[in-house]
């Protein structure tokens, strides 16, 4: 497992996606944005923004390629005539996605509090750790359900779209959605990247309640998106 784990975070590190969409591209919008609004509000609201942004765009996105990739070339059947079962095999890539994830999360966020003057504790980052923990493992299990519908880079391309837009654009990550009618704010309410948002919103600004109640969604998104795993990839195993 461990090699897997190492070869995996190898891999991810020359993945000119993860520069870009996962760490150039957050900082930079982050502290554009962030000048021209020119407020303590939307610093916090930009660099959260931000943070789950990355977080969404390598653990997801990504991944969903990377897999893809990987049953093109025959991976999961491969490992049927080695001795590591694939429970282990997606441990192991999904630790070292998720460990990297974290960085390029954490990264935006250091960036953020020093460039915005931002308060920050080892508490909070504790806090925000967890949340970008829970919502990149449930992103990544996503992704392995995701990686098993489609056939074609193509295909793998318009999916992750049609995902990833609807979430991005129906939350708050750069603006606010105060005024929208009732029926959008029940949308909001099973969006899991607002969540992740509250999440670490709550945990700098040390919310408890909001940051518990984040917790609990996630790990919920989680248990979700990893009952689609284990279904996407039992039809791997026959």
């Amino acid at each position: 497992m461990n090699t897997i784990f190492n070869l995996s975070l190898k891999s991810a590190a020359r993945e000119p996606f993860l520069l870009f969409w996962s760490i150039l591209l957050p900082i930079g919008g982050m502290l554009i944005l962030g000048s021209l609004v020119g407020n303590i509000d939307y610093s916090i609201r930009i660099t959260t923004g931000m943070m789950a942004m990355g977080i969404l765009f390598y653990s997801f996105t990504t991944t969903v390629f990377s897999l893809l990739s990987q049953r093109r070339r025959g991976v999961y059947q491969l490992l049927k005539v080695t001795p590591m079962p694939l429970s282990r095999y997606v441990i192991s890539v999904s630790g070292a996605w998720t460990l990297v994830s974290m960085i390029c999360a954490m990264l935006v966020l250091f960036v953020g509090t020093a460039f915005f003057h931002l308060e920050l504790s080892i508490l909070n980052v504790i806090k925000m750790g967890i949340i970008c923990m829970l919502g990149a493992i449930g992103y990544i299990f996503l992704s392995f359900f995701v990686s098993g519908l489609c056939k074609t880079d193509a295909q793998t391309s318009i999916v992750s779209n049609l995902i990833t837009m609807p979430l991005l654009l129906g939350s708050d990550a750069f603006y606010s959605l105060d005024a929208t009618p009732a029926w959008v704010k029940m949308i909001i309410l099973v969006n899991p990247y607002q969540w992740l948002l509250n999440g670490l919103r709550s945990g700098l600004l040390g919310n408890n309640r909001d940051w518990l109640i984040s917790v609990m969604v996630l790990s919920a998104f989680l248990g979700i998106s990893l009952f689609l795993a284990v279904k996407s990839l039992k039809v791997v195993e026959n």
